[in-house]
């Protein structure tokens, strides 16, 4: 009588047990990094603008991608591209403009003349 009882017990405790089995661990696959793209910058242009800096406003005409025109010391600067990264740096004679994509410097003779130039 005890013997029947006993299993009858052991039966529903059983029952009530939740068995839980793990599946074989999923295997993570290895990421691949990326490498950020660097944006590039745009001459802006063929066309001409006019830039706030520190020090004053300065007229850039973009004749095309690799020249500009601009207007300083009374008198017309012709200048061409000369690098492309990590700035747009144009050059001629004693002038350089110098365009990150959002700002320029102007400098002459290795002398920043006008600074945080802006659209």
């Amino acid at each position: 009588m005890l013997r029947p009882l006993l299993l009858l017990l052991l039966a529903l405790g059983l029952s009530s047990c939740i068995l839980l089995v793990e599946d074989e661990p999923q295997r993570l696959q290895p990421v691949t990094p990326v490498t950020p793209v660097q944006p590039s910058i745009v001459t802006p242009g063929p066309g001409s603008f006019t830039y706030r800096c520190s020090g004053g406003t300065l007229v850039v005409n973009y004749l095309d991608s690799n020249n500009l025109r601009l207007f300083y010391d009374g008198a017309f600067q012709n200048l061409s591209l000369v690098r492309r990264t990590p700035t747009l740096l144009f050059s001629g004679g004693a002038y350089t403009w110098e365009w990150t994509g959002s700002r320029g410097t102007l400098s002459v003779g290795g002398r920043v003349v006008l600074s945080n130039c802006a659209l």
